[in-house]
Order: C-alpha cells, then structure tokens, then sequence
C-alpha cells in the first residue's frame, strides 16, 4: 500500500508541471491540459535556441529544424514540458526532448491556407514549422484548434494530434499500387515495420492480379476450343466462361481487399 502511494505521488509530480505550464497562443482551454502530455526522448541537436513547438528532422550531421515540404525524416515537436522524458544515458545538456506520438503543441503558419480544427499538417519551407497539408505526402496529424492569420509568415502555436504518416489524397481507395511502391522506397523513421506491411500488401496485390489474368487466359483459350469442336452447345459454354470470369474477378477483389487490409493495420 505504502509503494503504491509513493508511485501515485511520484507520478503528480512529473505530471503537474506540464498541466501547469501551457505555451502562449491561440489554444482552447480544452486542450490546454490534454496537449502537454505525452512522452519525450531527448534528440542530439547542434541547432540553437530552438523554440517549444519547433519541428526537427533526422539529418546527415543530427537532427535540425524541418524545412522540406512534407518531410518524410521528420522526428516530432520540440516539446520541453513533456510529462514525460526518455533519457538513453548518453545524452547532452544541449539535447531537446521530441514527441513523436499523442497531442502536443506544434508551432504552424497559414502559408498554405488557414487551419481548421481537423486539417492534416505538414512540414513546410519555413523551418521548424508546420502547415496544412494540401496534397499527398508525410503529414504530422491533425489539428485540434483552427488558426487563421493575414500574414503567412507569422508563427503561432496550436495543439494537434502528432501521428507521422503517408497520406494519400488522390485516390478514392487508400493504398493503389503506386503509392504501396512510392511508400516502399520511402525512407522514414518509423522502421522496417511500416515498409514491411507496404511490401507485403504490394506483393498480395501483384499476385491476385497475376493470378487473375493466368486464370482468364486459360479460361479464354479454352472456352474458343470447346466453341471450335462443338457449336451446337455454345449456350452452355458462354455461361461456363461467364462463370470462370467472374470467379477471376472474385480473385483479383479479394487480393485487393486483403491488401487494403494489410495496409489499415
């Protein structure tokens, strides 16, 4: 009973700088508290007087402020009072805490068009900055607030949901054979997993195809045989080559779907 106290007290105490602590903006206050929690791992940076909010990358020479339009090597938001913060025991005073993953804030402009409370961001040119997203590409998430300014280079805070993912706005059905092969090739930072499921959808999605065309070959050449050696009955083999094609098309469906599948999870 005694270490479970202990714990709980422990715990508020990590927990209420960051409800207590909320950075200047537009933010509602009913994400006020929600924002700031989430868990941190401190990221070498050779960046200076980065703000709260900022947005890093994954580079050749460490992490540094975002500044590619849809960036798929972004890391996550600079997030100082993060309830939580991973320390992997190497670290430096000059290292920044990053969340990658849950509510926080995130510094954005109106550079491409003003945000409203559900828009996908992105990374943008302005650097450590997001925007929303208009088009396919690596976006952050979604917002949690709107946020609306004249001038598209004036920067402010606002609380979203960081969730770093491909997102497909083109195509009515998400994961086509384009995008499982541009995703594929796409280097990320969010490990073999993610690329393991885009391979193993595409491959699903060849093979049904594949199999679907060699099944209504033989179906094809066969059917134009019976015709040729017995005319008299070429109801029956009408209905048989209908029926073959639609089991082809069944096949080529259900790769798709097990594919759409592989790809949701």
């Amino acid at each position: 009973m005694r270490t479970a106290i202990i714990f709980a007290a422990l715990f508020l105490t990590a927990v209420s700088p960051a409800l207590a602590q909320t950075p200047t903006g537009s933010a509602s206050s009913s994400t006020l508290g929600a924002a700031t929690l989430g868990v941190g791992r401190l990221v070498a940076t050779a960046e200076k007087d980065v703000k709260d909010g900022a947005l890093l990358s994954s580079s050749d020479h460490g992490a540094v402020l975002s500044a590619t339009p849809y960036d798929s090597q972004v890391l996550g938001v600079v997030s100082r009072d993060a309830a939580i913060v991973i320390n992997s025991g190497s670290s430096t005073p000059d290292d920044l805490p990053v969340i990658s993953y849950g509510q926080v804030y995130m510094l954005v402009s109106t550079k491409s068009g003003a945000i409203k409370k559900g828009d996908l961001l992105t990374t943008s040119t302005i650097p450590g900055v997001g925007v929303k997203a208009t088009k396919s590409g690596y976006v952050l998430g979604t917002a949690l607030e709107d946020y609306d300014s004249s001038d598209p280079e004036a920067v402010e805070k606002i609380a979203i949901d960081l969730n770093l993912h491909y997102f497909n706005s083109k195509s009515p059905f998400p994961g086509s054979l384009t995008d499982i092969f541009k995703i594929a090739i796409l280097p990320t930072k969010e490990g073999p997993n993610a690329i393991f499921k885009y391979i193993v959808a595409a491959l699903v999605a060849i093979g049904s195809l594949v199999l679907g065309f060699m099944t209504f070959g033989r179906t094809a050449a066969k059917g134009v045989e019976a015709l040729g050696r017995n005319p008299a009955a070429s109801r029956i083999i009408h209905l048989g080559i209908v029926l073959n094609v639609t089991i082809v098309v069944t096949i080529v469906l259900a790769g798709l779907t097990v594919a759409f599948l592989i790809l949701r999870l």
